[in-house]
Parts: structure tokens; sequence; C-alpha cells
């Protein structure tokens, strides 16, 4: 990130990290419907946690290296302070989850067909852990609490990419922070 005008760039780019996120879940989602039969509420558990796993470290991944980049930047004086970046980053991330999720509401409320299906579709990477607390097929026979954990997955998003953008903008070690620990 050495401009201002790159910041646009990466919130288009934070999109397709979000599709990206899409592909690799959906793959284990083929899995996950093919052994959910056999393993029952545990194939649940564990590809969520899988999906989960593949997001989180996809996020940030992208999420520190912009933070680094935007250090640079801000150091060399072509980008403006931009320390809180990371949680636009992933709420451009999460946009079409939440999209998505203003659809899966219409139909919860009758307002259009049966969304159901297609957001769980959608948002592979958040079917597994969908299918923990919201076994079913139909979105009118969603709780309202179910609603509302639905709508707080995608968060992960902003939460771990805001988190892992400030390390990369405060320039912070991890190999030498985690795994050469120094003794003091």
């Amino acid at each position: 990130m050495k401009t201002n005008e790159d910041k646009k760039k990466t919130l288009l780019l934070s999109l397709a990290k979000w599709a990206e996120v899409e592909l690799f879940c959906i793959v284990t989602f083929i899995f996950y419907a093919v052994v959910t039969g056999v393993m029952g509420n545990l194939a649940h558990f564990l590809f969520a946690l899988i999906c989960l796993v593949l997001t989180v470290c996809i996020m940030i991944d992208f999420s520190l290296k912009q933070g680094y980049s935007a250090h640079k930047g801000v150091s060399s004086g072509t980008l403006s302070e931009c320390r809180n970046f990371g949680l636009l980053i992933g709420l451009a991330a999460s946009l079409p989850t939440y999209i998505c999720y203003v659809l899966l509401l219409l139909s919860a409320n009758g307002i259009i067909g049966n969304f159901y299906p297609a957001y769980k579709l959608i948002n592979s990477m958040f079917a597994p852990a969908v299918n923990l607390f919201a076994v079913t097929a139909n979105a009118r026979e969603l709780s309202i609490s179910q609603l509302i954990g639905i709508g707080l997955l995608p968060l992960v998003f902003p939460i771990v990419s805001w988190f892992s953008f400030k390390l990369g903008y405060d320039d912070t070690d991890l190999a030498k922070r985690f795994v050469y620990k120094s003794s003091k």
C-alpha cells in the first residue's frame, strides 16, 4: 500500500479474499456433506473448526501484509495515517455475507422465498457452524436467537482483519515474538 489510492484497491482485494475463502470452504463443504451422515454432530463441529481456521488464516495473511505495506507507506510519507484500516478491510470482505444475511432475514419473514439453502451454499465457510445450532432447511423455521447467531458469525472477518492489520502496521515481528521468545 504505497499511496492513498491503493486503499481502494486493497478494499477490492479484500472482496477477492472473501471469494478465496469461499472457494476453499466450498471444497471442504463437499467433504463435509459426504461425512455428515456417518459422523453426525462431530462433523458439524470438526468442519466448522476447519472452515473457521481457513477463513482466519487467509484473512490474517492478507491483512498482515497490508499492515506491513501501510506501515512502509506512512513511514515514507506517501500514505496518510491509517491505523484502523484493517477494520475496513474486514468489513469489505464480509460485505457479500451480510448482503446474503439481509436476504436471509427477508426470507425468514416470508417476504421472499426460502433463501436458507442458498445462504449456506454462498457462505460455505459458515455452513457447518450454522448447522451446529440451526439445523433446518427452511428460513421461516429459524428462531430470532438463531438468526442473531448467524448474523454474528461474519464478524470473524472484521475482527481478524483489524487485529492482524494492526500487528503489521505496528511492524510487529511475529517470528521473533512467538518463535524466538527472548528472555527478559
